[in-house]
């Protein structure tokens, strides 16, 4: 019969074969491919938008969290102001409950508004960033957004604290201050009416 072609195998190739595959990854290499594989969930390997489109993605959550802050402090102040006024001392609300009770309100009607408020942010022109879809899970993009819709709505509700500048005479009804004014006003006329009697 004709010899096998087939070499033997070198006595202890098997044992170092599996030796081999039995080695222990390099020491610190599991520690870079979780940085690496963090590092990929946050930072894309998208390029980075320019200046331009950075501060058009920025006015574009920028001017709408302007109108969100006026809306919420200005309705609030209106609503809770008048809560305070109408039910305030008849149901023995506090000040610090009816301005809760106007937060709610504020909120209630923000949450309606804001579709108009997105309207007329979009009916302001702004031009599109052009970030792809990779570019805005960027974490500095959102930081960028983040950051913007922060200031925006800051600003927003210093603009909607105006009703506190509001001139006294001209208020479309009085404060809570001048109708206990009013009331301790008048128990003092009744004691003092009671005791001529």
């Amino acid at each position: 019969p004709a010899a096998s072609s087939t070499a033997p195998a070198p006595e202890g190739s098997a044992s170092a074969s599996s030796s081999s595959s039995s080695e222990p990854p390099p020491a610190g290499s599991s520690e870079t491919a979780t940085a690496s594989t963090i590092r990929a969930r946050f930072v894309s390997e998208a390029p980075m938008p320019s200046n331009r489109q950075m501060k058009i993605y920025a006015m574009q959550h920028f001017v709408p969290f302007i109108g969100f802050g006026f809306f919420d402090n200005f309705i609030m102040i209106l609503a809770g102001d008048f809560i305070d006024y109408k039910v305030g001392l008849t149901l023995g609300i506090s000040t610090m409950a009816a301005a809760a009770i106007g937060n709610t309100i504020s909120d209630v009607i923000g949450l309606w508004t804001s579709g108009v408020i997105e309207t007329a942010g979009v009916a302001l022109g702004l031009p599109e960033s052009g970030l792809t879809d990779a570019q805005r899970k960027d974490i500095r993009m959102r930081i960028l957004r983040n950051t913007s819709m922060v200031v925006g709505i800051v600003v927003g509700c210093v603009l909607g604290m105006a009703p506190l500048a509001y001139p006294k005479e001209w208020r479309l009804w009085p404060s809570r201050e001048d109708l206990e004014e009013e009331l301790h006003e008048q128990e003092s006329d009744d004691m003092f009416a009671r005791s001529l009697n």
